[in-house]
């Protein structure tokens, strides 16, 4: 179903809205992990200094060609209560992650050549499970029956 077939702004005109595919919510989980995967490995392997550079580039890619028709969608899901939420929420757990991590890292040594794959991995897992979720919810709201 296209973009144009909304009636009223938030209720489409004749079946439900689908919701973006999995696999862009796992993209846009390792766009906000690859800054901290990279800088774990990228003294071993030189390119992966370039991951963050690709997926932005794969992103962009994306916005302008298969996601083009939902891209009004798009931005109606980011720019939800709970989308704001999250990105606050993920800032939030980043600070958190790199301060506990620092704290523990000072008592056990092993663990400090880690601290970036940690949370790189952890901000992978909990951005694409939130952004799910974010549009879970607001396509509960938007496909709800109008007589319920």
């Amino acid at each position: 179903m296209g973009e144009t077939d909304f009636t009223a702004g938030t209720r489409p005109a004749e079946g439900k809205i689908e919701g973006l595919p999995g696999w862009y919510f796992v993209l846009v989980g390792l766009l906000v992990a690859s800054n901290d995967l990279s800088l774990q490995f990228s003294d071993r392997y030189g390119w992966v200094a370039l991951l963050p550079l690709v997926l932005v580039g794969v992103h962009l890619t994306l916005w302008f060609t298969l996601l083009s028709r939902r891209r009004r969608f798009l931005r109606a899901v980011w720019r939800s209560k709970q989308a704001l939420a999250l990105v606050a929420a993920l800032f939030t757990l980043r600070l958190l992650l790199q301060f506990g991590l620092a704290k523990l890292t000072d008592a056990a040594a092993p663990l400090h050549s880690y601290t970036h794959l940690i949370i790189g991995l952890v901000m992978l897992v909990v951005t694409t499970v939130g952004a799910w979720f974010d549009q879970w919810l607001v396509l509960r709201v938007v496909n709800r029956p109008a007589d319920g």
